[in-house]
C-alpha cells in the first residue's frame, strides 16, 4: 500500500496531539473501525463518523482525504500486524517447532486483536483499489511461504506430523482467517481464552507438541520499503 504509507510516514509527525495526550488521527481511526464493524462501509457515512467524534468534516479529511483511505488505512494495519508474525531474526537460533508455537500464538492474538478491521477487509475486498489489494495479496503469500518452511523445517526435524504443507498452511488459514464469520468480541470465550484454544487447535493440526519456550531474540517490527 505505497500511497497510504507515503502519506501516513510524511505527514503524521506533522501533526499536532490531542490535549489530553490522544492522538486525533488514532481517535477518528477507532471511532471509524466500530462503525464500520457494526454498519457496514456503505451503511457508515462521513457524517455518521463526524457525529460519532463530535466534529466537522474538515476535521477529519485534515487527516484523510475520504473514506476509502480510513478503510484501506485500517485493512492494512489489521493485515499487517496479523500476517508478519511468522517473520523472526536471521540470528534466530532456535528449533522450527519451537519458532512456530510463538508465530502461531503471535498470528491468533494479533487476528482476535484486531479483530474488526481484520473482518472489514475481507468484506469490502472487492472495493478495495487493485493495487491495494495486490499488497495484501503479496503480505499473504509472504505469511503461507514462512508459515509452510517453518513447517517443513520442523517435519524434517521429526517434530511435527502433517502430509502437505502448503495444503495443511492454507487449512490453518482457513481457521483463522473466517474467524469473522462467526467470532463475536462480547461472545461467551474472552480473547484470552479464543487465543488458547484456537492455538492450541493449529498445534494439533501439525502434531505440534510444544515444549517450555525458550527466551526469542528481541524482535524488531519491520515493513517493506516504500515504492
Amino acid at each position: 500500500m505505497p500511497a497510504i504509507r507515503r502519506r501516513q510516514d510524511s505527514a503524521a509527525p506533522m501533526r499536532p496531539a490531542a490535549a489530553n495526550g490522544v492522538d486525533k488521527r488514532e481517535r477518528i481511526l477507532t471511532a471509524a473501525e466500530d462503525l464500520f464493524y457494526r454498519n457496514g462501509l456503505v451503511g457508515t457515512t462521513m457524517d455518521m463518523l463526524c457525529a460519532e467524534l463530535g466534529v466537522t468534516k474538515p476535521y477529519v479529511y485534515y487527516y484523510f482525504k475520504d473514506k476509502q483511505e480510513i478503510v484501506e488505512t485500517l485493512a492494512w494495519r489489521a493485515s499487517l500486524a496479523c500476517l508478519t508474525t511468522m517473520k523472526f531474526p536471521a540470528d534466530d537460533r532456535r528449533a522450527a517447532e519451537e519458532k512456530l508455537a510463538e508465530g502461531l500464538q503471535r498470528w491468533v492474538a494479533a487476528c482476535v486483536a484486531h479483530f474488526r478491521a481484520s473482518a472489514l477487509a475481507f468484506r469490502v475486498t472487492a472495493s478495495l483499489r487493485p493495487e491495494f489489494r495486490a499488497e495484501l495479496r503479496r503480505l499473504a503469500n509472504d505469511f503461507y511461504a514462512d508459515l509452510a518452511a517453518l513447517m517443513e523445517a520442523g517435519r524434517r526435524e521429526g517434530r511435527l506430523d502433517f502430509e502437505d504443507a502448503a495444503v495443511t498452511a492454507k487449512a490453518m488459514g482457513g481457521v483463522v482467517g473466517f474467524m469473522y464469520t462467526w467470532y463475536r468480541p462480547d461472545g461467551r470465550l474472552p480473547p484470552e481464552e479464543l487465543v488458547a484454544r484456537l492455538t492450541g487447535t493449529l498445534y494439533r493440526m501439525i502434531g505440534l507438541r510444544p515444549t517450555a519456550p525458550k527466551c526469542a531474540p528481541k524482535r524488531t517490527p519491520t515493513t517493506r520499503k516504500q515504492t
